[in-house]
């Protein structure tokens, strides 16, 4: 498919809204190329409770729009788009399912990793920018009856970044983040459930190195015919520690970010399902109320 550069790019008028980060388009652009081969796989054995998903993208583009960042020593900068070629990229993902027959439930291991290329220039001289990821999982899945089941899973998510030009800008960074969650189906028509996700952000700068454990549980009670009615009790961050924290960066800087999050609420909640399965069921029309 193309892209085709848009006006600010290829008007030739500098932007000097912001006298430190002066921009100005190019006219001479040319659209953008990218080729791109996608690969499936998916195996599935119901009889064994074996499944196997293999995914596989590969993309080039051509006359990639870039930036070609001339900086001064008054410390102004001065930004121009250009095209250039040698911009790739690669992205895996790999999934296994396997029966767990000691707790009644099943593993998945899975993997995703990704290698980008892309290229920029400073000052003319072309700065080759590579990104790399790789984030292992495991899942575990068990209904030990048919009034409880439970998860608990963990993924490890590994990013780095490198810039040929500029290596004090390179930069690594690890997230790890452990979860689980149970459902419990009580007499009466009663339900309780919870979800616990526990996550690590290492190698961040200080005061961004945060663990965040983050704790949601709801309490429910259907009924009415066919307990198409329910009315849900949830609580989300129990324990009034959730955080929002981030890394990006470029050839120009490396930013940690840390945004404002909802932090705990009570939600209070009516649903009547219009299909004869009641609320626990899929499929059908819901009608809620909140409070």
């Amino acid at each position: 498919y193309t892209q085709q550069p848009s006006v600010s790019q290829l008007q030739p008028v500098p932007d000097i809204s912001n006298a430190l980060n002066i921009y100005e388009g190019n006219p001479a652009l040319k659209q953008e190329f990218t080729h791109n081969l996608t690969l499936n796989y998916t195996g599935i054995n119901p009889f064994r409770n074996k499944n196997l998903f293999v995914f596989l993208s590969l993309n080039r583009t051509d006359n990639k729009i870039v930036n070609d960042d001339s900086i001064f020593l008054s410390g102004i900068k001065k930004t121009r788009p250009v095209n250039t070629d040698g911009v790739y990229g690669l992205t895996g993902d790999v999934n296994l399912g396997l029966p767990a027959r000691f707790v009644k439930g099943s593993i998945q291991l899975g993997a995703r990793s990704s290698l980008n290329s892309g290229r920029q220039f400073v000052n003319g001289l072309p700065n080759t920018i590579s990104a790399f990821t790789f984030g292992p999982r495991l899942v575990l899945n068990s209904s030990p009856t048919d009034k409880i089941d439970f998860q608990l899973g963990g993924s490890f998510n590994y990013n780095r970044t490198g810039y040929s030009l500029q290596p004090a800008f390179n930069t690594s960074y690890l997230s790890q983040v452990f979860e689980t969650e149970f459902n419990w189906q009580l007499p009466g028509k009663f339900y309780f459930s919870t979800e616990f996700t526990y996550t690590i952000n290492n190698q961040l700068a200080n005061g961004f190195n945060a663990r965040v454990p983050l704790w949601n549980a709801s309490f429910s009670k259907q009924f009415l015919k066919f307990n198409r009615g329910e009315v849900k009790l949830r609580v989300n961050d129990v324990l009034n520690r959730n955080a929002g924290v981030s890394r990006s960066s470029n050839q120009s800087y490396i930013e940690d970010r840390r945004v404002n999050t909802l932090k705990r609420y009570a939600l209070l909640s009516f649903t009547y399902s219009l299909s004869k399965t009641g609320a626990a069921g899929s499929g059908g029309p819901t009608i809620m109320i909140r409070n």
